[in-house]
């Protein structure tokens, strides 16, 4: 299979493509590239971190009113759960996962839910709360934390095979991991300067979305 200019990511949702914002406020850009890019990708992070959840939801807004749909989006942040309307999901940091008394239950009936984690016991417990999917990294070497050391395929496949969700591998990916990935059990990828660095992000995500199409041979 070839990827078009008209491709749209569904055809491949056995192996989630993630996209997640820089975190540097830029709601120009990041409206600008999302709106290019996102016939190719699964979901589309708002994780801005600095920004207050009013502002957030503004930014969700910009994504609707450029075309980018309504099941493409997730917001980063517990505070945006009473508002999922027209959110694909929300996902949670590992803090604000611990400290939320939210019934997961209830929000999963109407938004898709997402944790970061950063061990076995840590997506064992995720798992346990009914959440759909969780992050778990950095795999490799990462602009975005340079002084910790990645986790690594091993640690990866660890994770995979105790839980039975969806483990969403991130750090430092490129198209040359995908199959890797794929074979330590992954079931997606998300990633960040892969396509915020690049200077087309379009073709940076057509590519790897083509990478994705041929692991799964």
């Amino acid at each position: 299979m070839v990827i078009t200019e008209e491709h749209d990511s569904n055809v491949t949702a056995s192996f989630e493509l993630h996209v997640i914002s820089q975190g540097v406020g830029n709601l120009h850009n990041f409206v600008s590239v999302s709106k290019d890019i996102w016939p190719w990708v699964d979901y589309i992070h708002i994780r801005e971190k600095q920004q207050p959840p009013k502002q957030r939801r503004e930014w969700t807004n910009q994504l609707h009113q450029s075309g980018v749909p309504s099941d493409r989006i997730v917001i980063n942040g517990v505070h945006e759960v009473g508002q999922g309307e027209g959110l694909a999901g929300v996902h949670w940091g590992q803090e604000d996962f611990s400290k939320s008394a939210l019934s997961i239950s209830d929000i999963r009936k109407r938004i898709r839910i997402g944790v970061s984690v950063h061990s076995v016991a840590e997506a064992k417990a995720a798992e346990q709360r009914g959440v759909d999917y969780v992050f778990f990294g950095h795999i490799y070497d990462s602009n975005s934390k340079p002084d910790i050391q990645p986790r690594g395929l091993k640690q990866l496949a660890e994770v995979c095979t105790n839980v039975t969700i969806p483990v969403i591998a991130i750090g430092g990916i490129g198209v040359e991991h995908v199959r890797d990935l794929r074979r330590a059990g992954a079931r997606g990828i998300a990633v960040i300067s892969h396509i915020w660095a690049s200077e087309n992000p379009k073709h940076a995500i057509r590519v790897l979305r083509q990478a994705i199409v041929e692991s799964e041979g």
